[in-house]
C-alpha cells in the first residue's frame, strides 16, 4: 500500500508511529489538486508493479451541521472536485457535458469496508460520507454551506479527488482517511487544531496499515 499526504505536518506522525517506517511506501504529494495529481502520476508511473492500493491521509475542514466535529476520524465514501465548473457569487454551475471530465470518484468500497473495521477494532471509530475536494480551501460559513448541501458532504481537503483521479486511470483501489482540523465558518471564528488532527491522523494510518499488512 502507498500511503500519500500532502504535507510533512501530516506524514511525520505517520512515519514516528510504525515500528519499521523505512519499510513502508509513502509519499509527500504536496499541497493542492495540481501538485497532488502530478506527485501520484508521476510516481506510479515509474513503477514496475503497482501498490495494492492508494492511502491518503491528513487534515481536514468539516461542515457545519454535517455530524462532524474536531479531531473526528473521517473516512471517504467518494470524492468530488466541488469548484469545477462555472463560479457565481452563490453557487457553482457544473460545466456542460461536451466539456466536462469526470468530477465524481468512489473510494474502493472493500477497502473502505476493512479501513473501517480496523480502525473501529482498534478503538478509533470514523465517521464516512463524501468529501469536497476545491483549489481553495473555504473561507466563509455560507460557502461550507452551500458546498455540504450541494454535495451532501461531510468535509472537504485540497487533494483527494485529485489522488482519486490518478488511482481510476492507473486502475489501482483508493481509499481516504482525514482528521478534522477546524470548522469551515468564517475566518474570524475559525479555531484551528491542525497539529493535534495530524498527529491523530497519522498515529490511525499507522493502526491502519499494520491492520492491512496482517490481513485483518
Amino acid at each position: 500500500m502507498l500511503l500519500v499526504a500532502a504535507t510533512s505536518l501530516e506524514l511525520d506522525p505517520l512515519l514516528a508511529a510504525l515500528p519499521a517506517p523505512e519499510a513502508c511506501l509513502t509519499l509527500l504529494s504536496g499541497v493542492g489538486p495540481v501538485e497532488a495529481t502530478w506527485s501520484l502520476t508521476a510516481f506510479l508511473s515509474r513503477q514496475t508493479k503497482m501498490p495494492r492500493g492508494v492511502i491518503n491521509f491528513g487534515v481536514a475542514g468539516a461542515y457545519p451541521g454535517s455530524g462532524v466535529d474536531l479531531l473526528d476520524l473521517c473516512l471517504a465514501e467518494g470524492e468530488v472536485l466541488g469548484d469545477l465548473g462555472i463560479i457565481h457569487e452563490d453557487h457553482i454551475d457544473p460545466l456542460a457535458p461536451a466539456f466536462a471530465p469526470p468530477r465524481e470518484f468512489v473510494c474502493d468500497p472493500p477497502l473502505l469496508a476493512l479501513a473501517a473495521e480496523i480502525l473501529a477494532t482498534a478503538g478509533l471509530p470514523c465517521r464516512k460520507g463524501r468529501f469536497v475536494t476545491l483549489s481553495g480551501g473555504s473561507g466563509s460559513r455560507r460557502r461550507g454551506e452551500y458546498l455540504r448541501d450541494s454535495h451532501l458532504a461531510i468535509c472537504e481537503n485540497m487533494e483527494g479527488a485529485a489522488l482519486g483521479r490518478v488511482c481510476l486511470g492507473f486502475g489501482v483501489p483508493f481509499l481516504e482517511l482525514r482528521c478534522v482540523s477546524n470548522l469551515v465558518l468564517d475566518r474570524a471564528e475559525q479555531v484551528w487544531r491542525a497539529k493535534e488532527a495530524a498527529l491523530r491522523c497519522g498515529r490511525a494510518a499507522a493502526l491502519l496499515i499494520e491492520g492491512l499488512n496482517r490481513g485483518d
